[in-house]
């Protein structure tokens, strides 16, 4: 189950977003902090990045990835 909520910057591809996940395990609710960002850095290049940070867990530490995006053409190409 989560919830999600992201700002898109107007005229770019560019957001911030955030996501709360939660899970239930052995009937223990756990929670999630999901912050999130993508940048555009060409026409085709995008890179992204997303945090992991738990709310109420020992066993889980704070976590961040990258994620490379290329873009092809779509459409009309001249």
């Amino acid at each position: 189950m989560g919830k999600r909520g992201s700002y898109k910057v107007p005229g770019t591809r560019n957001f911030v977003g955030f996501e709360v996940n939660q899970s239930v395990e052995h009937g223990r609710s756990n929670f999630i902090l999901r912050p999130q960002m993508r940048v555009s850095i060409t026409d085709r290049f995008l890179v992204g990045i997303a945090g992991g940070i738990p709310v109420n867990r020992e066993e889980e530490r704070v976590g961040t990835f990258l994620r490379f995006i290329y873009e092809t053409r779509s459409g009309n190409t001249r």
